[in-house]
């Protein structure tokens, strides 16, 4: 009698677990009128209903009987799923709510248009945000073990909806968390600062992502935000040169850049340093002080266009779904005389700014930007106060190479050509741990490991304009047809590691080489004809043991350029070494 009361017990469990599910469904489902209608107050009542549901089918989900239920081969997957669902989804729902809530009161205290007095505010709209993507990628990560397929009582297809909703918002909530950090951290700055907003154009890559093609002074003052001056590089060149002594000496001819050039200092992928040397710039020639500064490109811009809705410049309609391609490709062909581009960028950049300053945002349209955004870039934030950056590189916002100890490896790119055809280029790139009891050169314990990377220049043999496949390198008598580029290739290696064989498409291969940020880096100078690609490997030695001697451990961790094309990474490892 007793096996029979727990069996049906368990049933009216699951049958509950089911209905809640459902209910959570149906629930989550209204609030996508709630959220077109720009309703917060309502949206929030609605998270709450959802939280509710999916509290109750998370305590059935994880009651012991109903776990024991799990390990049946009909409804086992059933149980599986629920319970990710409920227990991953309850996270993403509470936090929703909490972000909605806190939205809803910044939106009525006039964010971004007045004084903001209570900073804990906006702190809590960053913490929300922060923990509301933490659950959403791990209910994502979790989802993907879920087969639709194999599920019954009408959660089949709800799952597989589920599966894709939720794989859109993962990424919409990668891009759109970092802006939030970004933004919060500068609205909630005491007094008065002024920022150095550098636009990057990802066509002519740099290790920080792009040239700086134009920039905006925005300044801060208790959450009031103002467009003070906009520009393109012209007006920064016209302002002479920088005085780049902070800039570290050991690294100034590894890339063979210009850094007293304003467009050429951010070709260390290192963005601290490219940003310093923009705030010296601005005091030198401006005499005032630079507090902040950020980088963004084409793809940033394309989720603050989604915010800010459609813009009409000179008889071309640009919104979420051609930005990226107008500022990247069609803007050369349609405006070829360069200053009337120049001026097309700058009407349409300050259009965007003084709407986000005047608060004509549009919630929907950022999170349809974000989630269709494809591109590789991310923003990245800098500041001259200490507790500030800390909390910049806390968020992983802060464009740091580590110099650490650690698996860890970075690709950039900077474009040696001239030219705009990054907007063509393709890169794939794979990091292996492989095998260990190896010593490194420099005495330490190490490993074998391989990076190899793919790279290709995807553009046209003809049609570009000329301002696109132009080379300006000076590397005369070599052959270089239209569409054919230069792309400094630069990896970063693991802090102490040492590379033992390099390659290009299986010739042994000269690099150049240095050290950036306590790390080797190698930079390979590749002539690319249009659509081709080259196989770049390098097998290295790196260590297992850190100075004080203490066991590296730890997943391998490849970091990918700032481009147009999302970067295709992947990492692998044969497993975690020991010391002798």
């Amino acid at each position: 009698m007793a096996l029979v009361l727990c069996i049906v017990y368990a049933i009216v469990r699951i049958i509950l677990m089911v209905v809640s599910l459902q209910n959570t469904m149906g629930e989550v489902e209204k609030l996508q009128t709630a959220a077109h209608n720009k309703d917060l107050a309502t949206l929030s009542v609605g998270l709450g209903k959802a939280s509710d549901a999916i509290a109750m089918a998370d305590s059935s989900a994880h009651d012991p009987l109903v776990q024991l239920f799990g390990f049946l081969p009909v409804i086992g997957a059933d149980i599986h799923a629920a319970s990710v669902v409920s227990s991953d989804g309850r996270l993403v729902l509470q936090a929703a709510q909490e972000v909605t809530s806190v939205a809803n009161q910044l939106v009525k205290a006039g964010i971004g248009k007045n004084a903001l007095s209570d900073s804990a505010l906006v702190a809590s709209m960053r913490d929300g945000m922060s923990s509301m993507d933490k659950a959403v990628q791990q209910l994502n990560v979790d989802l993907q073990d879920v087969d639709p397929a194999s599920l019954h009582f009408g959660l089949n297809e709800k799952m597989a909806a589920a599966k894709t909703a939720v794989a859109s918002l993962a990424n919409a909530s990668a891009r759109i968390t970092p802006l939030v950090q970004v933004g919060t951290i500068v609205l909630e700055q005491p007094g008065k600062k002024r920022w150095f907003v550098a636009i990057q154009n990802l066509a002519e890559l740099r290790g920080t992502g792009g040239i700086t093609g134009a920039y905006a002074i925005i300044t801060s003052n208790k959450g009031k935000l103002n467009l003070v001056e906009y520009g393109s590089d012209k007006k920064l060149l016209a302002m002479g040169g920088i005085n780049y002594k902070s800039y570290p000496e050991e690294l100034r001819d590894i890339w063979g850049v210009d850094l007293s050039d304003w467009r050429d200092i951010n070709a260390s992928a290192h963005a601290p340093y490219a940003a310093k040397l923009l705030a010296d710039g601005w005091q030198q020639h401006r005499g005032e002080k630079i507090d902040g500064v950020l980088f963004v490109g084409q793809g940033v811009v394309s989720e603050l266009s989604g915010a800010v809705g459609a813009v009409t410049v000179r008889g071309n309609t640009i919104d979420l779904n051609n930005v990226v391609d107008f500022l990247s490709k069609d803007i050369y062909a349609k405006f070829t005389n360069v200053q009337a581009k120049d001026a097309v960028v700058g009407e349409l950049a300050s259009e965007m700014f003084k709407r986000l300053i005047n608060g004509k945002v549009n919630a929907g349209g950022f999170l349809a930007a974000a989630s269709a955004d494809a591109t590789g870039d991310r923003i990245m934030a800098w500041s001259t106060d200490k507790k500030t950056q800390d909390k910049f590189v806390g968020y992983f916002v802060a464009g740091v190479v580590s110099d650490k100890f650690g698996p860890n490896v970075l690709v950039s790119l900077n474009n040696a050509g001239g030219n705009k055809l990054d907007a063509y280029t393709t890169l794939k790139a794979d990091y292996l741990l492989g095998v260990c009891n190896t010593d490194t050169f420099t005495g330490y314990q190490g490993r074998r490991s391989r990076v190899t990377i793919d790279l290709t220049n995807g553009a046209p043999k003809s049609g570009l304009p000329a301002y696109v496949d132009m080379r300006l390198d000076d590397s005369f008598g070599e052959y270089r047809p239209k569409g054919s580029n230069r792309e400094l290739v630069t990896i970063y290696g693991p802090v102490g590691s040492e590379s033992e064989k390099i390659t290009v498409n299986g010739e042994e291969e000269f690099v150049m080489t240095g050290m950036d940020r306590n790390r080797p880096v190698w930079v390979f100078d590749l002539q690319m004809l249009p659509g081709t690609t080259k196989k770049l490997v390098i097998d290295l030695v790196e260590p297992i043991n850190d100075d004080n001697l203490e066991l590296i451990t730890g997943k391998p961790t490849l970091t990918g350029p700032v481009m147009l094309d999302g970067p295709l990474l992947s990492t692998s490892s044969t497993g975690e070494c020991s010391l002798k």
